[in-house]
């Protein structure tokens, strides 16, 4: 049986339609640095980038970041970056960032 592309690349869309709904009503986003950490195919990334000031999203895996990039509508390329990374390897400064999402990560 094939793989599915859901399981091979992540989800492109929140299933439970409830996670950013939730970040939103908790998390005030709005003129904040947010660094991702595991952002995968960029699903959550999406659903957020209208409102910080700018988003940093890594993913150790590159295929993920060239999917995400992929998929970043054009109109928030100059607010997001997406790149290879790691968690263990983190190269920005103390206090580069407002707020990090790290879920859905292992």
């Amino acid at each position: 049986m094939a793989e599915s592309p859901q399981l091979r690349w992540g989800v492109l869309k929140d299933p439970e339609g409830a996670e950013v709904e939730i970040l939103r009503r908790l998390v005030p986003l709005s003129g904040k640095r947010v660094l991702e950490v595991g952002c995968g195919d960029g699903r959550l990334t999406r659903q957020c980038a209208s409102t910080p000031r700018h988003v940093v999203a890594i993913d150790p895996d590159a295929r993920s970041i060239a999917r995400a990039k992929k998929y970043l509508p054009s109109r928030w390329a100059a607010k997001v970056t997406l790149e290879a990374g790691s968690a263990e390897a983190l190269r920005f400064p103390a206090r580069s960032f407002d707020i990090v999402f790290y879920s859905w990560s292992f």
